[in-house]
Protein backbone atom coordinates (compact mmCIF):
# COMPACT_ATOMS: atom_id res chain seq x y z
CA UNK A 1 0.00 0.00 0.00
CA UNK A 2 2.80 2.42 0.95
CA UNK A 3 4.73 1.66 -2.23
CA UNK A 4 1.62 2.35 -4.39
CA UNK A 5 1.00 5.66 -2.60
CA UNK A 6 4.65 6.71 -3.13
CA UNK A 7 4.46 5.88 -6.85
CA UNK A 8 1.25 7.93 -7.31
CA UNK A 9 2.72 10.87 -5.38
CA UNK A 10 5.91 10.76 -7.44
CA UNK A 11 4.05 10.63 -10.76
CA UNK A 12 1.73 13.50 -9.90
CA UNK A 13 4.59 15.70 -8.68
CA UNK A 14 6.32 15.46 -12.06
CA UNK A 15 3.31 17.05 -13.67
CA UNK A 16 4.33 16.11 -17.21
CA UNK A 17 5.84 18.50 -19.71
CA UNK A 18 4.79 22.15 -19.93
CA UNK A 19 5.41 24.49 -22.84
CA UNK A 20 8.47 26.72 -22.34
CA UNK A 21 6.43 29.83 -23.14
CA UNK A 22 3.71 29.19 -20.57
CA UNK A 23 3.01 32.31 -18.56
CA UNK A 24 5.00 34.52 -20.92
CA UNK A 25 3.44 37.05 -23.26
CA UNK A 26 4.80 37.53 -26.77
CA UNK A 27 5.51 41.17 -27.57
CA UNK A 28 4.69 42.42 -31.04
CA UNK A 29 6.98 45.31 -32.02
CA UNK A 30 5.34 47.72 -34.46
CA UNK A 31 7.01 47.96 -37.90
CA UNK A 32 9.32 45.03 -37.11
CA UNK A 33 7.60 42.85 -39.70
CA UNK A 34 8.57 45.43 -42.37
CA UNK A 35 12.29 45.20 -41.51
CA UNK A 36 13.21 41.83 -43.02
CA UNK A 37 15.77 42.08 -45.83
CA UNK A 38 15.34 40.04 -48.99
CA UNK A 39 17.09 39.61 -52.35
CA UNK A 40 15.91 43.05 -53.52
CA UNK A 41 16.10 45.34 -50.47
CA UNK A 42 18.16 46.02 -47.40
CA UNK A 43 15.74 46.74 -44.55
CA UNK A 44 15.93 47.78 -40.91
CA UNK A 45 13.73 49.11 -38.15
CA UNK A 46 14.24 51.46 -35.25
CA UNK A 47 12.38 52.58 -32.20
CA UNK A 48 12.73 55.36 -29.69
CA UNK A 49 10.98 57.04 -26.81
CA UNK A 50 10.91 60.76 -26.10
CA UNK A 51 8.72 63.30 -24.33
CA UNK A 52 8.44 65.08 -27.69
CA UNK A 53 6.71 63.54 -30.75
CA UNK A 54 9.20 64.89 -33.30
CA UNK A 55 12.21 63.81 -31.23
CA UNK A 56 10.80 60.31 -30.82
CA UNK A 57 10.37 59.99 -34.59
CA UNK A 58 13.81 61.49 -35.34
CA UNK A 59 15.52 59.13 -32.88
CA UNK A 60 13.68 56.12 -34.32
CA UNK A 61 14.76 57.17 -37.84
CA UNK A 62 18.35 57.56 -36.68
CA UNK A 63 18.29 54.12 -35.05
CA UNK A 64 16.85 52.53 -38.20
CA UNK A 65 19.40 54.27 -40.45
CA UNK A 66 22.25 53.16 -38.19
CA UNK A 67 21.05 49.56 -38.34
CA UNK A 68 20.56 49.80 -42.09
CA UNK A 69 24.07 51.20 -42.62
CA UNK A 70 25.61 48.52 -40.40
CA UNK A 71 23.79 45.79 -42.33
CA UNK A 72 24.88 47.18 -45.69
CA UNK A 73 28.48 47.68 -44.57
CA UNK A 74 28.67 44.13 -43.25
CA UNK A 75 27.32 42.70 -46.50
CA UNK A 76 29.58 44.87 -48.68
CA UNK A 77 32.62 43.91 -46.58
CA UNK A 78 31.79 40.26 -47.19
CA UNK A 79 31.42 40.87 -50.95
CA UNK A 80 34.70 42.81 -51.03
CA UNK A 81 36.60 40.10 -49.18
CA UNK A 82 35.23 37.43 -51.49
CA UNK A 83 36.07 39.53 -54.55
CA UNK A 84 39.59 40.51 -53.46
CA UNK A 85 40.44 36.90 -52.54
CA UNK A 86 40.22 36.12 -56.25
CA UNK A 87 42.35 39.10 -57.30
CA UNK A 88 46.06 39.15 -58.00
CA UNK A 89 47.72 39.25 -54.56
CA UNK A 90 49.85 42.26 -55.56
CA UNK A 91 47.00 44.77 -55.80
CA UNK A 92 44.36 43.08 -53.66
CA UNK A 93 45.25 44.64 -50.31
CA UNK A 94 45.49 48.19 -51.68
CA UNK A 95 42.26 47.70 -53.63
CA UNK A 96 40.52 46.34 -50.54
CA UNK A 97 41.50 49.32 -48.36
CA UNK A 98 40.62 51.96 -50.96
CA UNK A 99 37.42 50.14 -51.86
CA UNK A 100 36.22 49.93 -48.24
CA UNK A 101 36.70 53.68 -47.75
CA UNK A 102 34.82 54.40 -50.96
CA UNK A 103 31.93 52.08 -50.07
CA UNK A 104 31.45 53.77 -46.68
CA UNK A 105 30.99 57.07 -48.51
CA UNK A 106 28.59 55.47 -51.00
CA UNK A 107 26.51 53.93 -48.22
CA UNK A 108 26.27 57.31 -46.46
CA UNK A 109 25.12 58.96 -49.68
CA UNK A 110 22.66 56.18 -50.49
CA UNK A 111 21.02 56.39 -47.06
CA UNK A 112 19.54 59.67 -48.27
CA UNK A 113 17.53 57.58 -50.77
CA UNK A 114 15.89 55.34 -48.16
CA UNK A 115 12.20 54.67 -48.32
CA UNK A 116 10.11 54.60 -45.16
CA UNK A 117 7.92 51.49 -45.23
CA UNK A 118 6.33 51.85 -41.82
CA UNK A 119 5.94 54.57 -39.23
CA UNK A 120 3.90 54.33 -36.04
CA UNK A 121 3.67 56.66 -33.05
CA UNK A 122 2.09 55.83 -29.69
CA UNK A 123 1.52 57.69 -26.46
CA UNK A 124 3.76 55.97 -23.94
CA UNK A 125 2.61 54.84 -20.55
CA UNK A 126 3.72 57.44 -18.02
CA UNK A 127 3.95 60.16 -20.68
CA UNK A 128 5.96 60.79 -23.78
CA UNK A 129 5.84 59.01 -27.11
CA UNK A 130 7.08 55.73 -28.55
CA UNK A 131 8.02 55.88 -32.23
CA UNK A 132 8.63 52.93 -34.52
CA UNK A 133 10.03 53.14 -38.05
CA UNK A 134 11.01 50.68 -40.79
CA UNK A 135 13.19 51.65 -43.75
CA UNK A 136 14.39 50.04 -46.93
CA UNK A 137 16.90 50.79 -49.66
CA UNK A 138 17.23 48.95 -52.94
CA UNK A 139 20.25 46.69 -53.28
CA UNK A 140 20.52 47.95 -56.87
CA UNK A 141 20.89 51.52 -55.57
CA UNK A 142 23.79 50.35 -53.40
CA UNK A 143 25.43 48.44 -56.26
CA UNK A 144 24.98 51.35 -58.70
CA UNK A 145 26.46 53.76 -56.15
CA UNK A 146 29.50 51.53 -55.68
CA UNK A 147 29.90 51.08 -59.42
CA UNK A 148 29.69 54.84 -59.98
CA UNK A 149 32.16 55.47 -57.14
CA UNK A 150 34.67 53.07 -58.68
CA UNK A 151 34.29 54.74 -62.08
CA UNK A 152 35.34 58.06 -60.50
CA UNK A 153 38.52 56.56 -58.99
CA UNK A 154 41.00 55.79 -61.77
CA UNK A 155 43.20 53.63 -59.50
CA UNK A 156 40.25 51.44 -58.46
CA UNK A 157 38.87 51.26 -61.97
CA UNK A 158 42.13 49.78 -63.30
CA UNK A 159 41.91 46.88 -60.79
CA UNK A 160 38.13 46.51 -61.00
CA UNK A 161 36.50 43.68 -62.93
CA UNK A 162 32.89 44.92 -63.12
CA UNK A 163 31.42 41.55 -64.19
CA UNK A 164 33.21 39.55 -61.49
CA UNK A 165 32.25 42.05 -58.78
CA UNK A 166 28.59 42.04 -59.92
CA UNK A 167 28.58 38.23 -59.73
CA UNK A 168 29.99 38.28 -56.19
CA UNK A 169 27.56 41.04 -55.19
CA UNK A 170 24.52 39.15 -56.54
CA UNK A 171 25.72 35.89 -54.98
CA UNK A 172 26.08 37.49 -51.56
CA UNK A 173 22.74 39.31 -51.82
CA UNK A 174 20.80 36.15 -52.55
Amino acid sequence: FLLGFAAVAFMSSCGGSKPATQGRKKIEIPCDDKAKADATYFRASGQAKSPNQANAKDKALLNAKSRLAASINTKIKSVTESYTNEMDAGGAQEFNQTFENMTRAVVSQTLVEVEETCSELYEAEGGGYDAYVALQVSKDAIYNGIDKGISKDKKLEVMYDRQKFKEKFDEEMS
